[in-house]
């Protein structure tokens, strides 16, 4: 039997929740130094300040079309964790065994078709942003074309740390990750200014590193006792695992699909008013990313810990889980909004030295800082719903306000401009937070799971954490 310390259906939640969601989280804040590094050196490569903002725009369009292939890694990975963390959760090592087969059959397949279909079709992809500067345009198609050269590891990663988060294990995809980061840190001034490869550079050292993590993974799998252990790839899919993973899956995978093509209209409108906007996009998603990635990495946490509960039939201590989480969570969250607001010309500066970028991007993160909380909350809200096989709710609220932020961007630009845009997506995600936290409560109360079950007041007293 898989290690029993990974068994998250009986002793402390406070330490459980501790000890699976940190490495969660800063698998997830690696996620985004990986980001942030290409952006800091990108933002030095040449000793104009105007061509590196240049860059940093095109690697931000380039960029988009990894974030569009996150909705194929949601498609396998939240059913993968599921399936695995209800398995684990019932003692039934097996079935999580070939749910773990599946996820990485499947995720593979999907991996190798996009990455051809971006290959191929590259400059028709980057032409659908109608960028007005044409070395922009070219770095843009140079990026994406290398980026997908190396996209089916990118892909296969996070299926790979699924298959040990739904079990409990989130320590050891942290450390392989960390290896990844430290690469990309070392590859990327050596490649965009000791060789002067610039964007090359960043794409080049970002494929290499998680090259490597693929590796380490596959190396770690087959010398230690896990899920993939022995694991044979040219089995037939297993039918009934993979019709469960699309079913989990393909609301959320929909959701993330959709929410980058909107993200990807919303470029649209914010190229007419030059790179420099297009830079501040970039730089400001990826600072804001210190809520949303992090929040990400404690949904993985409480999806794996309401997944094994749920399955073991614990529901009080499902709840309980789910208040800390949201304790704890909501905190950090107010942190972040009060920093983004209070000090966001020295952090912006960090990123870019032009000051026409750090005006911009002054007003980026005054205007999203108000929308972290509630980003946050929608992002928890979603994990423990996932755990707990619920993944519709989230994708449904999702979508509509997503939906919502071109109409709302268009009135917007009319009195604000470009901050229009910006007010557009932290009011839909104050929205989306309060409206998913709603809807939980409400199957909440009307479930028969979880019916007659009362909780203290204190999120901290001794019965939240025992």
């Amino acid at each position: 039997m898989l290690n029993d310390r990974y068994n998250l259906t009986k002793g402390n939640i406070l330490k459980q929740l501790i000890t699976v969601s940190l490495p969660v989280m800063a698998t997830s804040l690696m996620q985004m130094a990986y980001n942030l590094t290409d952006l800091f050196w990108l933002g030095r490569a040449t000793p104009i300040a105007e061509v590196n903002t240049g860059f940093i725009a095109s690697a931000g369009i380039g960029g988009l079309f990894t974030w569009l292939s996150a909705a194929i890694v949601v498609l396998v990975r939240i059913g993968t964790e599921v399936g695995v963390s209800q398995s684990v959760g019932r003692g039934d090592e097996k079935s999580a065994r070939i749910f773990a087969r599946t996820g990485v059959q499947l995720e593979f397949i999907f991996a190798v078709i996009f990455a051809l279909v971006l290959f191929l079709f590259t400059r028709y992809w980057i032409s659908l942003f109608n960028i007005p500067e044409k070395e922009v345009y070219d770095n843009a198609v140079l990026y994406l074309r290398i980026i997908s050269c190396g996209l089916v590891f990118y892909l296969i990663n996070p299926i790979f740390s699924a298959s040990l988060n739904g079990t409990g294990n989130t320590k050891t995809p942290f450390l392989i990750s960390a290896i990844g980061l430290a690469l990309n840190m070392a590859l990327d001034p050596l490649l965009i200014i000791g060789f002067e490869l610039d964007i090359a550079g960043a794409a080049i050292a970002t494929i290499f590193s998680q090259f490597v993590v693929t590796i380490v993974f596959i190396i770690y799998f087959f010398s230690k006792n896990t899920l993939l252990s022995k694991a044979n790839f040219l089995k037939p899919i297993d039918k009934d695992k993979a019709k469960f993973i699309f079913k989990l899956g393909l609301p959320a995978a929909i959701q993330s699909a959709l929410f980058t093509f909107i993200s990807m209209y919303i470029s649209g409108m914010v190229a007419p008013f030059g790179k420099s906007a297009n830079a501040v996009q970039k730089i400001g998603s990826q600072i804001e990313s210190l809520s949303w990635l992090t929040a990400g990495g404690f949904q993985t946490a409480i999806s794996a810990f309401v997944g094994q509960n749920f399955g073991a039939k614990q529901p009080k201590r499902v709840l309980k889980g789910i208040r800390y989480a949201l304790s704890s969570m909501i905190i950090y969250g107010i942190i972040i909004s009060i920093v983004m607001y209070l000090i966001p010309g020295p952090i912006f500066s960090i990123f870019s030295s032009d000051k026409t970028t750090v005006v911009k991007g002054i007003d980026y993160l005054k205007i999203l800082a108000i929308s972290q909380t509630f980003m946050i909350i929608e992002s928890l809200v979603g994990g423990a719903l996932n755990g707990l096989g619920k993944t519709i709710p989230q994708s449904i609220v999702s979508l509509t306000f997503n939906i919502m932020r071109i109409p709302m961007a268009y009135f917007l630009i009319r009195h604000y401009g470009l901050n229009g845009i910006w007010l557009a997506i932290t009011i839909s995600s104050i929205f989306k937070g309060i409206v998913i936290y709603i809807w939980f409560k409400l199957y909440i109360r009307s479930s028969e799971i979880f019916k007659n079950i009362k909780l203290s007041k204190s999120t901290f007293d001794d019965k939240i954490i025992m």
